[in-house]
């Protein structure tokens, strides 16, 4: 028992003198290593610690064809201090009280106290990577550097700057679909729009930096400098035209407002180029509240219903042997075709009875139409199918945004779906899917003589100032009609303004000539036409006589009316409107010479202060009516005086300085707060902002003087 008692000492013995020895040999070794460290290991553990690190550039901005900022790129700080940073403790103790201090009154969020708990916390802590503050505007930053204590320099005090670029649209919603977003700098998490399209422009060169990881996992720079500078990223110029974006926009939204729709739509386009200058997208996401967030004009193929008529004319046209004085008897507005009814919108009035083909198109009759179509393909429906396909309305359109879906038309009569009902069907739009851009496409390419251009939302890159890329008009389709075809699908989109035409009463006392067509189709969405919900629809191009703008509006699901006559051919009207009464190449010169009597030659002035005009006006002896008690205040010339009325300037209200010299509209503009770009000379005719709107949403304004 003894022997057993001692053999186990002995062996416990031996086991605690192994791991002695074990624990001398790891003690002796690190004192080793600490003297003779290995060069591979220590490489190993520096580049753990220690890492050139790629730096994101400052991204490019995008503007509009006016020279707006659409989406820019604003530098904002987050201010971080090393607790254990070489600063000079002395001088951390007198001053550290006057920067806390300062950073409350600067920022208002907490008491020096509180301020100055973060630097003690970090302290103790032995943070290396504290936050004092996040979201610093450039001009904070530049005040805070001249603090006690920063401003001794990194070195010595430790704080360290994190630069970050935030992505912001100073013209607020407008177009923010199609400009997209930029990702995460941009608070989302994706790119889309043509922030996504021209990411490789907008983007830049990545720089490098040399950093060292510390405690919490963040990279904190080891020095001020860069390795490789960052190269900001290229210009992107839009074809958007703030002004008109800014009118379309408007337009929609109230009419959207008003008939309570689902969704809207509207595109402007230019004719001979295919420039997109307005398109806007509103979804309704609230009671009343409508937000630019889904591209239904690129993203959203739908039945386009009676709009597609012209197409389905067109093609019975270049048969040769429809013409427009041929007649179709339309009956009651009645017709079956295999057991599927088909009526117009005056079928419980009788109908239109016997009509030529123009007055079919202008009264946009479904029943003729249809029959129009049967009568001529009805032997040979792949014909008008293939007719179609010439017309380009079955390809993408391949723009440069992201997401556009292709259309859906039957490629042959063996297609799935087609049945005996599909040749009329598709005759009055139905049965087959165009997003609204498709459509517009196709009636911009009749007001451009069969010629369909490519919808283009940039004009140019550029980079410091300089064009490096031009992104020229491009040919999408071109002469895929005939020009007499053409010709007469011309003269029925004009008889739809006119007298008896669908739209007529919209554009009854119009200035200029336009010419278009209106559409209603049921709404199809949940697997079935749903009863009494339709999509109003209006698109066409002005003046009619020498196109210059296309222009489609859409609007899904309105309450109350819902033809496109009442609905969209409304924001159509206002747009246009807009454009010939303020562009120039819409007015002829009078060039009939005016002789007026010279004590009547009183001269055109400009709105100002209402001081300075009244002692001008008087120093000129021009006799002055109204009120100059006001501050500011316009002004209008008759042929024997002049009219003031008072000019009110409310705080945080976007003012009216149409009509005024450029000294008094800046100095108006930048006393409220805002950003001032300007483009001519003269007195201001147009600003990018509506007067009334709130200063705080709309910093950036555009004047345009003439």
């Amino acid at each position: 028992m003894e022997n057993k008692t001692h053999n186990i000492g002995s062996r416990a013995y031996i086991v605690f003198i192994c791991f002695a020895l074990l624990a001398v040999a790891v003690i002796g070794r690190v004192f080793f290593l600490q003297l003779f460290p290995d060069p591979e290991a220590s490489l190993l553990a520096k580049n753990y610690t220690e890492r050139v690190r790629d730096i994101v550039p400052v991204r490019g901005h995008i503007y509009s064809s006016d020279g707006s900022l659409l989406a820019t790129s604003v530098a904002e700080y987050d201010l971080r201090w090393d607790a254990k940073a070489s600063y000079n403790i002395d001088e951390y103790r007198t001053k550290i009280d006057s920067f806390c201090v300062k950073m409350s009154r600067l920022f208002g969020d907490q008491s020096s106290a509180q301020y100055k708990s973060i630097f003690s916390k970090a302290r103790v802590d032995g943070n290396r990577y504290v936050l004092i503050k996040d979201k610093i505007t450039h001009p904070q930053m530049q005040m805070i550097r001249d603090f006690p204590f920063i401003k001794m320099g990194p070195a010595k005090a430790g704080f360290v700057v994190v630069n970050k670029h935030v992505r912001q649209r100073p013209q607020g919603p407008v177009a923010r679909r199609t400009i997209g977003s930029a990702g995460v700098s941009d608070g989302d998490t994706t790119r889309n729009g043509l922030e996504l399209a021209y990411d490789s422009w907008l983007s830049g060169k990545k720089g490098k930096q040399l950093m060292e990881k510390i405690p919490g996992g963040y990279w904190k720079p080891m020095e001020n400098d860069y390795i490789v500078e960052p190269e900001q990223g290229c210009d992107v110029i839009s074809t958007i035209n703030s002004h008109l974006q800014d009118v379309a926009h408007t337009a929609l939204m109230k009419q959207c407002q008003s008939s309570k729709a689902s969704w809207g739509t509207v595109i402007l386009m230019e004719v001979e180029t295919g420039y997109v200058r307005a398109i806007s997208n509103l979804k309704r996401t609230g009671d009343g509240v409508y937000e630019d967030i889904e591209n239904f004009a690129v993203t959203h193929p739908v039945e386009p219903g009676s709009t597609f008529k012209l197409a389905s004319l067109m093609a019975c046209m270049e048969e040769g042997t429809l013409h427009l004085d041929d007649t179709v008897d339309t009956g009651n507005g009645r017709i079956s075709f295999h057991g599927l009814e088909m009526t117009d919108s005056n079928a419980d009035k009788g109908g239109h009875g016997v009509i030529n083909i123009e007055q079919c198109f202008e009264m946009s009759s479904n029943v003729g139409t249809a029959l129009i179509v049967k009568r001529t393909f009805k032997n040979d429906p792949q014909k008008f199918l293939d007719h179609l396909h010439r017309f380009g309305l079955s390809k993408p359109l391949d723009i440069e945004l992201k997401g556009e879906l292709a259309p859906s038309i039957y490629a042959n009569t063996k297609s799935k779906g087609w049945s005996g009902v599909s040749l009329t069907q598709m005759a009055i739009g139905y049965e087959l899917l165009q997003t609204p851009l498709q459509m517009l496409s196709f009636y911009n390419a009749v007001a451009n003589n069969g010629k369909m251009m490519r919808p283009l939302f940039v004009e140019e890159i550029r980079k410091n100032n300089r064009v490096i890329e031009r992104i020229r008009p491009q040919v999408v389709h071109e002469d895929f009609c005939t020009g007499k075809t053409i010709e007469m699908a011309k003269k029925m989109m004009e008889g739809v303004m006119e007298e008896g035409g669908t739209a007529d009463y919209v554009f009854a006392k119009s200035s200029y000539k336009a010419a278009g067509k209106t559409g209603t189709a049921w709404l199809n969405e949940g697997g079935g036409y749903q009863h009494r919900r339709y999509r109003a629809s209006f698109v066409g191009y002005f003046p009619a006589e020498n196109p210059k703008y296309s222009c489609i509006v859409m609007i899904n699901n309105p309450e109350g009316a819902y033809y496109g006559s009442s609905v969209a051919a409304p924001v159509f009207k206002e747009l246009s409107d807009k454009i010939c009464s303020t562009e120039l190449e819409f007015h002829k010169a009078n060039t009939e010479p005016q002789v007026l009597a010279e004590e009547k030659m009183i001269p055109i002035s400009k709105g100002g202060s209402s001081k300075q005009l009244s002692t001008v006006f008087r120093g000129l002896n021009i006799p002055m009516e109204g009120d100059v008690n006001s501050e500011w205040a316009k002004t209008s010339s008759a042929p024997d005086k002049v009219t003031v009325t008072p000019l009110n300037i409310e705080s945080g209200k976007v003012p009216d300085v149409k009509g005024m010299g450029l000294r008094d509209a800046l100095h108006i503009l930048e006393n409220q707060g805002m950003k001032v770009q300007v483009f001519g000379t003269g007195k201001v005719n147009t600003q990018s902002v509506n007067p009334g709107a709130p200063v705080n949403s709309n910093k950036y304004i555009t004047i345009h003087l003439s």
